[in-house]
C-alpha cells in the first residue's frame, strides 16, 4: 500500500500515472532537500530528484499489484512511445521506439492473443493493431498492407481487439484509482 499522505500529491489518476511513468531521474527539478541545501528549488509539490524517483516507483509498485493484464495496458498507455537518439542516423530520424513500452505492447498482445475470440493468429497483426490503439499512427490500411492482409480482415480484428482493450483498460484505470485514493496519492 501506497503511504498514505496529508495532502494527495495529484489532482487524478492520470496525471499520477503520466509522472511515474516519464519520470527519469536527471529530467525533473531537482526536490525540496535538495533545494534546502543550495540547490535549485522545485516547482510544484517538491516532486524532483530521489524524491520524484520515489514517488514514481511507489505509483508503479501499486501498477505492478493490479496483475499481469492491467500492468501491462497502463504501462502501454502511459510510457512514452518514443525516445531521443543521437546516432544521427536516416533510419530513425532522431528517435527510437521505447523498449518499456515496447514490452508493454508485446505483452498485451499475447494476453489479447488468449482473451479474444477470433483474434488474428498473426503476432504481426496483433502488435500493431495493440501499438495503435495506444497510439501509434499506422492506418489499418498500412497495417494490411504490411502484414499481408484485406484492410477488412485488419479492420475485423481491430475492432474485436480494441473492445478488449477498451474494457480492460477501463477496468485497470479504475482499480489504480481505488488503491491510489486510497494511499492518499490522489485527489
Amino acid at each position: 500500500m501506497v503511504a498514505v499522505v496529508q495532502d494527495p500529491l495529484f489532482r487524478s489518476v492520470r496525471g499520477a500515472l503520466t509522472f511515474a511513468y516519464n519520470f527519469s531521474h536527471g529530467t525533473m527539478k531537482a526536490s525540496a532537500l535538495a533545494g534546502m541545501m543550495g540547490g535549485a528549488r522545485p516547482k510544484g509539490r517538491g516532486l524532483g530528484g530521489l524524491d520524484g524517483a520515489a514517488q514514481s516507483g511507489m505509483i508503479k509498485f501499486e501498477v505492478q499489484q493490479l496483475g499481469t493484464v492491467a500492468s501491462n495496458i497502463l504501462a502501454a498507455r502511459f510510457e512514452v512511445q518514443r525516445l531521443p537518439c543521437a546516432c544521427k542516423s536516416e533510419c530513425c530520424n532522431g528517435w527510437r521506439v521505447n523498449p518499456d513500452w515496447m514490452v508493454a505492447v508485446m505483452n498485451v498482445s499475447s494476453l489479447a492473443h488468449g482473451q479474444v475470440d477470433g483474434l488474428s493468429h498473426n503476432i504481426r497483426v496483433r502488435i500493431a493493431i495493440v501499438k495503435r490503439y495506444f497510439g501509434a499512427k499506422d492506418s489499418l490500411g498500412e497495417i494490411a498492407r504490411q502484414c499481408g492482409i484485406d484492410r477488412d480482415t485488419a479492420s475485423v480484428h481491430a475492432n474485436k481487439a480494441n473492445k478488449w482493450l477498451t474494457e480492460q483498460e477501463r477496468m485497470a484505470l479504475y482499480a489504480i484509482e481505488d488503491q491510489l485514493k486510497a494511499g492518499g496519492v490522489v485527489e
